[in-house]
């Protein structure tokens, strides 16, 4: 994970001019990931979205979810139509003196075969159960885009970890190379009797310094590396190089517009809306319990009490009418719970939009002040490249000392290191305001 020590003069020179080939591309606005070429194939935040969408099982059980509500309202529908059933049977009943005992008995035997038409002509509560089922259907359809915009949360999170890591190994390893070379030349120059042996100990403190950082940003690295393969269903060793990120381009929409957008689009606002109109439709059910049911019915077939002929099939028809009267308030109880819930679920809508908005608004500070940050970490970074010039010169000439020259290198890495960071925070931080707002962020970062 670390680069190999220089050989020739030729690398040490190599090495330089990459190490000041990142400084000038930090200093301008542009991170960069490891420093060596980045291959054509690169993953970008919106490939990894993408993955993550098509193979996360989260994404497939609220979809499966949706398929069964779905199925769930095509069967409620089917209620509403006329449906054909079979009756057949033979009835043998005891006698007395050639009279049936039972009173309900038509005869001693009694034969039946029909196929009957159920039409349904007027029955509320099974349309109110349709449109319930209907609106289920709406509710788990939102779901499931609150599923995406979770899964979407956790892998841009993931996503922007990594490329934070590999910004701070980017820093650490050119840092380790620039190292090697000065305590290359102060081992020369102690040789040659210009520099002291506590310059030439400060020399390798500095290499053994950034090279202890690199130690700890390396499994830093891999583990963040290994749970966004897990989140995107990649083998860790196959995971692609991400995409350089550079800064947020622009500032940052109006927090006025976030916050309409959200009302919108936030699929946690759609799922409220859903289950409040679900709660109107059961008010609506259990509403229809008072209201008559009308049906009608048509048989063709037989109904005798004596042996059947083919000469007896005949056509049946019949209208039914099933009304409520009275039911010692079970009604009435039921239809004053609904309107509890209903009451319940709109609430919890207002309250659930106070909780986006107060979001939108803690996240767009977030977003302003890693904007400021950034703005700030990028005028230390070059105020802190120009002292470790000045400071690199000065000992070169032997006019400052080892550790004047480490306090400065070590100034300018950690500028840097706050720079990549202050980079991936900013662009995090406008990410988030997309989720809070509903929408996946814009995930096509390009170098």
């Amino acid at each position: 994970m670390t680069h190999p020590p220089y050989k020739t003069r030729q690398d040490a020179a190599a090495g330089k001019g990459a190490w000041r080939c990142l400084s000038a591309c930090l200093l301008a606005g542009t991170l960069l990931l490891p420093s060596f070429p980045v291959s054509a194939a690169v993953f970008t935040l919106g490939d990894a979205l993408r993955r993550a969408l098509a193979n996360q099982a989260l994404v497939q059980q609220a979809q499966r979810v949706v398929a069964e509500k779905a199925a769930l309202h095509r069967a409620a529908h089917a209620d509403l139509l006329p449906s054909l059933s079979l009756a057949a049977g033979s009835i043998w009943t005891q006698t007395r003196n050639g009279q049936p005992l039972f009173v309900s008995a038509n005869g001693p035997r009694e034969v039946i075969g029909q196929i009957r038409l159920n039409i349904p002509l007027y029955a509320p509560q099974a349309y109110a159960l349709q449109a319930l089922a209907h609106d289920q259907v709406a509710v788990a359809r939102y779901q499931a885009r609150q599923a995406r915009l979770l899964v979407a949360a956790q892998v841009t999170a993931a996503y922007y970890r990594l490329a934070l890591w590999e910004n701070e190994l980017s820093v650490w390893r050119e840092a380790l190379g620039a190292a090697r070379e000065l305590l290359s030349a102060t081992q020369k120059s102690t040789q040659a009797g210009t520099r002291s042996r506590l310059d030439l100990t400060q020399a390798r403190l500095t290499l053994a310094g950034v090279q202890a950082g690199l130690d700890q940003a390396t499994p830093e690295a891999a583990a963040a590396r290994r749970v966004l393969a897990l989140q995107t269903d990649y083998p860790a060793s196959e995971l692609p190089a991400l995409v350089p990120i550079s800064p947020p381009a622009g500032g940052l929409p109006g927090e006025t517009v976030l916050t309409t957008q959200a009302t919108q689009a936030q699929p946690l606002l759609q799922v409220a809306e859903g289950e409040i109109q679900a709660a109107r439709t059961l008010l609506r059910y259990h509403q229809a319990a008072r209201l008559p049911m009308v049906a009608a019915l048509g048989a063709y077939g037989v109904d005798t009490a004596t042996a059947p002929r083919a000469g007896q099939l005949a056509w049946q028809g019949a209208v039914t009418l099933q009304m409520p009267i009275f039911g010692f308030g079970r009604n009435r109880n039921r239809i004053a719970a609904a309107q509890e819930h209903l009451a319940a679920m709109e609430a919890g809508k207002r309250a659930l939009l106070l909780q986006v908005r107060s979001r939108i608004a803690a996240d767009y500070g977030v977003a302003q002040a890693a904007d400021n940050a950034l703005g700030n970490d990028r005028t230390m970074a070059q105020e802190a490249q120009a002292v470790y010039e000045m400071t690199r010169k000065g000992y070169l000439a032997g006019a400052l000392s080892a550790l004047a020259l480490q306090q400065a290198e070590n100034h300018w890495v950690q500028a840097r290191l706050k720079l990549a960071g202050a980079a991936i925070r900013a662009r995090l931080a406008r990410a988030q305001l997309a989720l809070d707002s509903g929408v996946l962020p814009n995930s096509e970062e390009q170098p």
